[in-house]
């Protein structure tokens, strides 16, 4: 049988073009899932949304004099702005801010509500 014969400069080569198509695969590997993943930006944004949901609702009940009111959840801060509207004394308009830390997002809720009169 006739020997098989390597020259090193066909091994070098074939070993250099594997080390390179493996750096540009790892490399492109790594920035698809950077691109592609994140930390759950819905997720912390639907209970974002939720939270100021239930906020406005203890706050909108008409009771609340104006002012301003802070809540914490798991996700950020909400903070709520209760204030006259315009001239009319029976209405208080009510802005609720989420300020969402993980993802530096910020929600702004408006509304207007008719106050209680006793």
């Amino acid at each position: 049988m006739g020997k098989m014969i390597f020259r090193a400069e066909t091994l070098i080569q074939a070993i250099i073009a594997a080390l390179i198509f493996m750096v540009v695969f790892l490399i492109s590997l790594d920035t698809v899932v950077r691109i592609t993943t994140s930390d759950n930006d819905a997720c912390l944004l639907v209970d974002a949304n939720y939270q100021m949901s239930v906020f406005f609702a203890e706050l909108s009940d008409g009771k609340h004099q104006n002012g301003n009111y802070t809540k914490y959840f798991a996700g950020g801060k909400l903070s709520a702005e209760i204030s006259q509207y315009k001239n009319y004394p029976d209405l208080q308009i009510i802005v609720v801010n989420a300020k969402i830390d993980k993802i530096k997002k910020h929600i702004v809720l408006r509304h207007i509500v008719k106050t209680e009169n006793e």
